[in-house]
């Protein structure tokens, strides 16, 4: 894959309640918000045509660690942001691909246009250049690339400056989730768009997964899950299918197909257990939990708060892949 994953992006029909939300029962913040509107936006273009009449959509932003949270509004105007709200209502819409060389950037553009991901909006903020791509149907989400390029000072901050984080826990962002209907077609696509190929391939049935719970309750009877991940650059992606048995997944594709399902954040066992326990305050429950070899997971119901749901995980160390899935064949060892 060409550039890094830099930006998690989550659309919101309420910018205000969301800021707070992420800032008091989270800690993510402080969010530098912008009103994008034709004074501070220029060459806007939604699928093909320019916008002339008047716009407004509200982008708010923030860093955790080395990752980028961004909660966007639309107001007026046209933009891509109402068909996905009217559709799916609030959640995760896209990551963004950073390409700080802008003919290299737009050469990449142009190749993904061939390859038949069309540009279905894009703009300049100051020195700042995005493009949305239309690839929901090939990965899932909405791709956006972009130069990362500085841009002037926000006009509004939430909370106020020197507002004092109350929240020790700081998120380390490092797995996009995808759920599908067909792994292998997801793979395929993602290698064959960004170049990420070579999926450690992992079945995840009561041979491999131990202390399996959804809903709080243990999983006695049969199950299966694929689950395919492979690194790009920092980052992993990751794809699940559910085969049989009780999981998450299931009501996600159900309500909207395949999609962008919920990112992960990777810290000790020790933390893990202390902000499991200091969510309980907010009724966030552990919807699913298990265990791989030395590595745990936490799906947390934080779509209340977040519009999104976290994975809380250890990152440990698990056995080899059933295969790798590499140049659109099962490859086993």
């Amino acid at each position: 894959m060409k550039g890094k994953i830099k930006q998690i992006c989550v659309l919101v029909d309420d910018v205000q309640k969301a800021m707070k939300e992420y800032w008091e029962k989270f800690g993510i913040g402080p969010w530098d918000i912008r009103h994008f509107t034709p004074d501070t936006v220029h060459d806007l273009y939604v699928r093909g045509e320019a916008v002339t009449e008047g716009f407004d959509f509200i982008c708010a932003v923030c860093w955790a660690g080395d990752m980028e949270f961004e909660l966007i509004q639309p107001i007026k105007g046209p933009n891509i942001y109402w068909e996905f709200l009217e559709k799916y209502g609030s959640g995760l819409h896209h990551f963004k691909i950073v390409i700080p060389d802008d003919e290299e950037l737009r050469a990449y553009v142009d190749e993904l246009q061939a390859k038949g991901l069309k540009v279905t909006q894009t703009g300049w903020i100051d020195n700042d250049v995005h493009y949305y791509l239309d690839s929901y149907e090939q990965l899932g989400l909405t791709l956006e690339l972009g130069n990362g390029g500085k841009i002037g000072p926000a006009p509004e901050v939430y909370p106020e400056e020197g507002a004092i984080r109350s929240i020790n826990h700081i998120p380390n962002i490092r797995q996009l989730a995808i759920v599908v209907d067909d792994a292998e077609k997801y793979m395929k696509n993602y290698a064959y768009y960004l170049g990420i190929d070579g999926w450690d391939v992992r079945h995840f049935t009561p041979d491999k997964v131990k202390s399996l719970k959804v809903g709080g309750h243990e999983v006695k009877e049969e199950f299966d899950f694929i689950c395919a991940v492979k690194w790009a650059g920092d980052m992993e992606i990751e794809i699940i299918q559910p085969v049989k048995g009780p999981n998450i997944y299931w009501e996600f594709l159900e309500k909207q197909g395949p999609g962008f399902h919920h990112i992960k954040d990777i810290f000790s066992d020790e933390e893990i257990a202390e902000e499991c326990d200091r969510l309980k305050a907010y009724d966030v429950e552990i919807m699913q939990t298990g265990w791989i070899d030395g590595d745990s997971h936490y799906y947390m119901s934080t779509q209340k708060f977040l519009d999104m749901i976290i994975e809380f995980g250890n990152g440990g160390k698990i056995g080899p892949p059933d295969y790798v899935f590499a140049d659109g064949k099962r490859r086993h060892s």
